[in-house]
């Protein structure tokens, strides 16, 4: 749980923490480790002193034994209460019977419990007192020995002192080194945070141009330059797909101009024609509405592409077209089914009437002079007219009464237009 909750911190955060309490931890290891050492030193400190006063007492307590003067040796047991910590102090003859004594003797020490007095220094050792047997002896004649015990409470203090003590200023090294550590990171790290924002816009934004700006020849200038590196890759291939796509859209926009619309006059084709007509159609049915469709053939072409060339002859019929898609309306859909031939899809037109008046409009649109090359074009239109739903609602069967009435209106003199009736 503690390592899901750090690794969910921020990066400076987490790092922050770990360094804290990787330097807390090895301090207060280091202070323990001296706290011991302060403990142990301490208590060697005391044991040696305590065997040179038992040294010094025992040096002056030589003539008070050999002459018995007991008050003179307890004078002098008393001279040395002054001693910190002294919990015992006593002189014994060589029968082991106290001379003269002061203090109380611990109960678990066993180093006075001999009835034999050594000739060499004794200590001996608890977790609270030590204890210290030295002679008493007088050219080379032993006379007793000094008893001496002295409590590690004043160690034990001054050692709990200098933890304390230790403590505080590892309080404030971990506060300093936090607040320098922060803002080291913080600098440190700026790199990193750089790049983590850079790839965050790269990621809302989708914009594959942004670049990190940290320059350095270590490790996160390498890594800086790689990420840079590997976004100008990803633009790139970015930059290719959206060429690609886009010369995919504009090839399938040249075909459909090349499925669709006429090379010469720029209309809808013959192909797209069908199409429309049978969604104009369909949508009148559905709709409830009324439309109409005009079948046009010019008049003389023939003669104009024979007597002035092919090339008069498409010129004429640019014009023409041109002139179609001025007079008719913006919802109107003019188409060339090919040769001389031409058709007007008229939607949502509101009678027979107003697809008669277009026509009208339209034959006398044409029948305006078209001069090619200083030659008047003598080129006219014959219009047929069918209307859905009144005459048809199926697509080719109104395509095919348009076309009869186009050759009605040839009959009736061209130039002029015609609506399809079934009457002869």
């Amino acid at each position: 749980m503690e390592k899901s909750r750090i690794k969910n911190l921020p990066l400076a955060k987490e790092l922050l923490l770990l360094n804290v309490l990787g330097i807390a931890s090895t301090l207060l290891v280091c202070l323990a480790l001296f706290s011991i050492s302060y403990s142990y030193l301490a208590v060697q400190r005391l044991k040696t002193e305590a065997i040179v006063n038992a040294n010094i007492l025992a040096a002056n307590i030589a003539p008070m034994l050999i002459f018995n003067d007991q008050k003179a040796a307890k004078t002098l047991v008393h001279s040395f209460i002054t001693t910190p910590d002294l919990a015992y102090l006593s002189i014994v003859n060589t029968q082991n019977q106290i001379f003269a004594d002061w203090g109380a003797l611990h109960k678990d020490s066993q180093l006075f419990s001999f009835t034999h007095i050594s000739n060499q220094p004794l200590t001996d050792m608890s977790f609270d007192h030590i204890a210290v047997l030295v002679p008493v002896s007088l050219d080379g004649e032993l006379l007793g020995a000094v008893q001496l015990q002295i409590g590690f409470d004043a160690v034990y203090r001054e050692t709990l002192q200098f933890f304390l003590l230790g403590l505080i200023l590892t309080a404030i090294a971990i506060v300093t080194a936090s607040i320098i550590l922060n803002r080291l990171q913080v600098r440190a790290l700026a790199p990193i945070f750089e790049l983590s924002t850079v790839a965050e816009n790269v990621t809302l934004q989708r914009d594959y141009s942004l670049r990190s700006s940290y320059i350095s020849n270590n490790e996160l200038g390498r890594l800086s330059f790689h990420f840079n590196q590997m976004l100008a890759k990803i633009e790139k291939w970015e930059n290719d797909i959206k060429e690609e796509l886009n010369q995919s859209k504009e090839s399938e926009r040249c075909l459909d101009i090349l499925a669709n619309y006429d090379n010469l006059t720029q209309l809808p084709n013959r192909h797209y024609f069908h199409q429309a007509l049978a969604t104009t159609v369909g949508r009148s049915i559905l709709e409830n509405q009324f439309s109409a469709l005009m079948f046009i053939d010019l008049d003389n072409f023939k003669y104009v592409n024979d007597q002035f060339g092919h090339e008069a002859g498409d010129l004429v019929l640019t014009i023409i077209s041109q002139r179609l898609k001025n007079i008719l309306r913006s919802t109107d859909m003019p188409c060339r089914l090919g040769g001389d031939e031409f058709a007007a899809i008229l939607p949502q037109i509101a009678d027979e009437e107003a697809a008669k008046i277009l026509a009208e409009r339209l034959v006398a649109g044409v029948k305006l002079p078209i001069i090619v090359h200083g030659e008047v074009m003598p080129v006219g239109i014959s219009i047929g007219i069918a209307c859905c739903p009144l005459h048809s609602d199926d697509p080719k069967t109104l395509l095919h009464y348009a076309d009869l009435a186009m050759y009605q209106a040839k009959k009736a003199g061209k130039n002029t237009f015609c609506v399809y009736s079934e009457k002869k």
